[in-house]
């Protein structure tokens, strides 16, 4: 489907009925990344609208010459919001520079966000992040062959099974391949923006958060997201051992069982209020 927001078509995917849930992926792939973790998690719980967005430059929403940082990204994001859903509390998911930009919407419009999903946020930390390292690698998987596929999968991996490889394949390589990469080089500088990061960097936020990193994870480490415990006071924070920046498909049971428990504190606290 497609909502034009301003001059800019932008691309989504829907599923379900219920509380509205924004879905907004990393830098450099697409909603495939999300619909892959979370989906198969959904099929077990009723009463949520998954709302998957291509953000600009990325899957099949095309860039603008007007964006070149985050607030201009967040200009397209919640003018997706006022026109999918106008009048309603909702739930966001966001995943590595996802997570980012979901700080960014808590601090422009926290009274209508209900509960925070952060897988791998991309929050900046001065130190160093975890060495690289592949802890576990299926023989089948040569890294001396021909796939170029492979040799991007295990650029990333921390657990390289061939099971993993297919997810990465369908759910993540399609929206690499799909990005508009002169615009994400040369445009758009992503999360490096001073007045962003000053912004949330005092965001407070009191409602159910789940906040989860990969203790592998050599591409955004978990000291950065660790940090803002403090000021979230509802929130489960969890570093999975065995996980890198693909921490939603290296391991599964855990990711699914935080993501129902996150839904279940969700559910607890609308109940608590009637």
């Amino acid at each position: 489907m497609i909502r034009n927001v301003g001059d800019i078509p932008v691309y989504y995917e829907e599923y379900g009925k219920g509380k509205a849930i924004l879905c907004i992926h990393g830098r450099g792939v697409d909603h495939r990344l999300m619909t892959g973790c979370l989906e198969p998690v959904f099929t077990q719980i009723q009463g949520y609208r998954r709302i998957y967005l291509d953000l600009p430059g990325m899957g099949n929403t095309p860039s603008a010459e007007w964006i070149h940082n985050p607030h201009d990204m967040l200009e397209v994001i919640s003018g997706f919001i006022n026109e999918i859903i106008p009048d309603e509390n909702f739930l966001i998911a966001g995943e590595s520079a996802g997570g980012r930009l979901a700080l960014g919407l808590i601090h422009d419009m926290k009274e209508r966000i209900d509960g925070v999903l952060m897988i791998c946020p991309a929050v900046p930390y001065n130190g160093d992040n975890p060495v690289r390292s592949i802890i576990h690698k299926s023989e089948e998987l040569d890294p001396n062959g021909n796939d170029s596929d492979l040799k991007t999968f295990l650029d990333i991996a921390v657990i390289a099974t061939p099971e993993i490889y297919d997810k990465f394949k369908n759910k993540v390589l399609p929206g690499i391949k799909a990005a508009d990469q002169e615009f994400l080089s040369n445009q758009y500088t992503g999360g490096y923006d001073p007045d962003f990061e000053n912004e949330s960097k005092n965001i407070i936020f009191d409602k159910p958060t789940c906040i989860l990193a990969g203790k592998q994870d050599h591409w955004v480490g978990y000291a950065g997201a660790y940090e803002l415990l403090n000021r979230f006071p509802r929130a489960t924070f969890a570093v999975l051992d065995c996980a890198g920046h693909n921490l939603q498909f290296e391991n599964v049971p855990l990711f699914n069982q935080h993501v129902k428990d996150w839904i279940w504190r969700l559910e607890l606290t609308c109940t608590s209020r009637l």
